[in-house]
C-alpha cells in the first residue's frame, strides 16, 4: 500500500472482483432460489394459496350459476383446497421443468374425473327431470360445461400466471436465458480465482493484505445486494402491484418477497464473511510484525 501504483491496481482489481461477486451471487439466486421448484411450493404454503383459490372458485361458480343454471354444489368435489393444492403444484412443478429445460410445455395435463363425473351426474339428472334428450345437442353443451369448468380452475391455480407469460413470449425467452446463469457461475469463479492470484503476486512481500482487498471487494458486493433488497422487503414495495385477484397478488408477492429475505441473508453473510477477512488480515499481519 505504500507504492501509489500498487495501491491503484489492488483498488482497480477489487473494483473488478465486486462485480464478479455480483454476477456470481446474481447467477447463484437464481439458479439456487429463483427457479427451484421447492421456492414456488414454499409460497404456496406460506402464503395459503389453496384456501384463496378455494374462495375465489366458489365464489366464481356462485356467481355462474345465474347464467348457466349450473349449482355451486356441482363443483363442490373438484374444488376442495386438497384437490386445488395438488393441481397448483403440479402447475408449478411443470412451469419448473419447463424453464429447467425438462418439460416441453408450460401447461401441465392435470386430470379432473371428479368435475367430469359430477357435471355428467348433473346434466344427466337435469336431462331426465326435464324430459330433454341426450342428444348431439345435450352432447356439445356438456363438454362445453366441463372444458369451461377446467379453464376456468385451471387458470385459478394458475397462481404465479406461468400461462399468461408463455404467451407473452416470456417463458420462453427465460428458458433460453437459464442455461446462461450457470456459464455466468463458472466465469465469474474463474475470474475471482484469477484476479485472486494477480493480488497474490502483487503482494507477494505482505500477502495478508490479499484478505483486506478481497474483504472490501465482499463487504461493498455484499451492500449493493443488502441495501435494495432490505429496501424492498420493510417498504413492502411489492404490495403496491395492482393485481385484482387475491390469490396471485399473495403468490407473486409472496414469491418476490422470498427472493428479498433470501438475498437480505446472502448480504448479512456477506458482511460477516467480509469482516471475519479483515481481523484475519489484521491479525495475521500483527503476527508477522
Amino acid at each position: 500500500m505504500r507504492k501509489p501504483m500498487t495501491y491503484l491496481v489492488s483498488v482497480l482489481i477489487t473494483l473488478l472482483m465486486i462485480f464478479c461477486l455480483c454476477g456470481l451471487t446474481g447467477a447463484a439466486l437464481v439458479r439456487g432460489k429463483a427457479l427451484r421448484t421447492e421456492t414456488f411450493r414454499q409460497t404456496v404454503r406460506s402464503q395459503d394459496i389453496p384456501a384463496r383459490v378455494h374462495t375465489h372458485l366458489a365464489a366464481f361458480f356462485a356467481e355462474q350459476e345465474n347464467t348457466t343454471g349450473i349449482p355451486a354444489s356441482v363443483y363442490e368435489r373438484a374444488i376442495t383446497e386438497e384437490r386445488l393444492n395438488t393441481v397448483i403444484l403440479e402447475t408449478v412443478t411443470q412451469a419448473s421443468d419447463y424453464l429447467d429445460g425438462r418439460a416441453g410445455t408450460v401447461s401441465a395435463a392435470v386430470q379432473m374425473p371428479e368435475l367430469e363425473e359430477d357435471l355428467r351426474a348433473f346434466f344427466a339428472s337435469y336431462a331426465a327431470e326435464n324430459g330433454y334428450a341426450q342428444d348431439s345437442t345435450y352432447d356439445e353443451l356438456l363438454t362445453n360445461a366441463i372444458l369451461s369448468a377446467k379453464n376456468n380452475i385451471r387458470s385459478s391455480c394458475d397462481v404465479f400466471r406461468f400461462s399468461m407469460l408463455a404467451d407473452a413470449g416470456l417463458m420462453k425467452k427465460a428458458q433460453r436465458a437459464v442455461p446462461y446463469t450457470k456459464y455466468l457461475m463458472i466465469g465469474c469463479g474463474a475470474g475471482i480465482a484469477v484476479l485472486l492470484m494477480i493480488l497474490l503476486m502483487l503482494h507477494r512481500k505482505d500477502k495478508p493484505l490479499v484478505l483486506y482487498w478481497l474483504g472490501s471487494a465482499v463487504l461493498v458486493g455484499s451492500l449493493l445486494l443488502l441495501i435494495p433488497a432490505a429496501w424492498l422487503q420493510l417498504s413492502h414495495w411489492f404490495d403496491r402491484f395492482a393485481v385484482k385477484s387475491d390469490h396471485v397478488f399473495a403468490a407473486v408477492t409472496g414469491y418476490l418477497y422470498t427472493l428479498t429475505g433470501t438475498a437480505i441473508t446472502a448480504g448479512a453473510a456477506g458482511i460477516v464473511l467480509a469482516l471475519c477477512l479483515f481481523l484475519f488480515c489484521g491479525m495475521t499481519r500483527r503476527t508477522a510484525d
